[in-house]
C-alpha cells in the first residue's frame, strides 16, 4: 500500500459521507462515521489480536492516531483568517 492509495481510499469515504449529506445534518454523519470506524476498528482488533490483554493498548492506539489525523486536518482545513465568515459559508 502506498500513500497515495490511502488518501484514495479516505477520498471515497469523504465523497461518500458528502452524498449522504444531502439527506442527513451533518453532526449526525460525524457520529455515524465515528461509530462505523469504532466499530471496524474493533473488528480489526480482534482479527489481527483479540487477547483482552492487549485491549487498553489497541484503544490507546486508535485513540492516539484519531488524535493525530484530527489535529492535521483541523490545521490544514482552518480557513484563512483574513476571509470574512460570512464568506466562508456555503
Amino acid at each position: 500500500m502506498q500513500e497515495s492509495d490511502f488518501y484514495e481510499v479516505a477520498e471515497e469515504f469523504i465523497n461518500f459521507a458528502n452524498e449522504l449529506s444531502e439527506d442527513w445534518a451533518q453532526p449526525f454523519l460525524s457520529a455515524v462515521f465515528l461509530y462505523a470506524a469504532s466499530r471496524f476498528n474493533a473488528h480489526n482488533f480482534f482479527l489481527t489480536d483479540g487477547d483482552s490483554a492487549n485491549e487498553a493498548a489497541a484503544i490507546a492506539y486508535y485513540v492516539k492516531q484519531y488524535r493525530k489525523m484530527l489535529a492535521e486536518n483541523i490545521q490544514e482545513l482552518r480557513p484563512d483568517d483574513t476571509v470574512p465568515p460570512s464568506r466562508l459559508a456555503g
